[in-house]
């Protein structure tokens, strides 16, 4: 029953292109609407939006949504880019589903773990050229994702009262990005850079991360996701077989260092969440949203 199910959603995704349709995917009850899918038959480009109110938060069933919608549209020959975007106004993910953490069954938090490790593989090492359309607020697991793309593209803070903003402020909710996480910022940014930026939990205004090369390119929020396209359009036209070898003399080892080390950084990630000193200030986190909510 899986494989024919999974077998008529890549039908579904074959017609979508070649007809130049959008495409609705995850017809599952437990994801449905998780994530949206939709591929320009012209262009040949997919687009996977995330559409978890209120904030994209990571969920374990958020996870496990967008690397369906990531293996799906990779199964397609066709389909040589990727553009990851937000259906949210406001906010491209706010990271890890917090509740997730907040006194967490053993068995559950070790699946969820698991799933978001998955989708840094299945992004950073896609053999698709990814485009992340940041048209909001991506703290946190918002910015692996953005990290885990080939380009990224964010909204601009010019003349906006409360720009977006973007960086790993994990420190401040007393957990620790990471191994695998530090590294990609320090590849990304510089060692100084990330050093501050992870001890400091700093979150990074536009301007900020463009100066210091955390994103690559800021345009008008009306703009964001068709600039986005067009890039995935450019990158795309790339011999993929080139373009592919080329990323992954970069991230390659990066990706063998999880590969090799997985269960040690799940056991280190539970260990350090289910102390009580992380429980206090998550269940404190916790409070304060349900006080502002009030």
């Amino acid at each position: 029953m899986l494989v024919a199910t999974l077998s008529k959603r890549l039908l579904r995704v074959g017609q979508a292109k070649r007809c130049g349709l959008s495409l609705r995917s995850f017809s599952d009850a437990k994801d449905k609407d998780l994530v949206l899918t939709s591929i320009d038959g012209d262009t040949g480009v997919a687009t996977i939006t995330m559409n978890q109110a209120p904030v994209n938060s990571l969920s374990l069933e958020m996870c496990q949504a967008i690397t369906t919608a990531i293996k799906e549209v990779e199964s397609q020959p066709e389909i040589q880019s990727l553009v990851l975007a937000s259906s949210l106004p406001g906010v491209f993910c706010a990271g890890l589903d917090i509740t997730e953490l907040h006194k967490p069954d053993e068995k559950r938090l070790t699946d969820f773990w698991h799933s978001f490790q998955q989708i840094y593989f299945d992004l950073y090492g896609s053999r698709l050229a990814t485009i992340a359309a940041i048209a909001g607020h991506a703290p946190a697991a918002g910015c692996m994702l953005a990290l885990s793309c080939d380009y990224r593209i964010m909204v601009s803070g010019a003349g906006s009262k409360k720009p977006s903003t973007i960086g790993l402020n994990e420190t401040k909710l007393g957990i620790v990005a990471p191994s695998w996480l530090g590294y990609q910022y320090i590849d990304t940014i510089g060692q100084r850079q990330a050093e501050l930026g992870l001890s400091l939990g700093l979150l990074h205004q536009p301007e900020q991360a463009l100066a210091i090369g955390l994103v690559d390119e800021l345009v008008p929020r009306e703009e964001v996701l068709s600039r986005a396209q067009a890039e995935a359009v450019k990158w795309g036209k790339i011999p993929a077989k080139a373009r592919l070898a080329s990323k992954m003399l970069a991230r390659k080892a990066r990706l063998d260092h999880l590969a090799a080390t997985r269960k040690e950084d799940n056991d280190f990630f539970r260990s350090f969440v289910t102390n009580e000193t992380a429980q206090k200030i998550i269940d404190g986190y916790l409070q304060s949203l349900s006080k502002k909510k009030s």
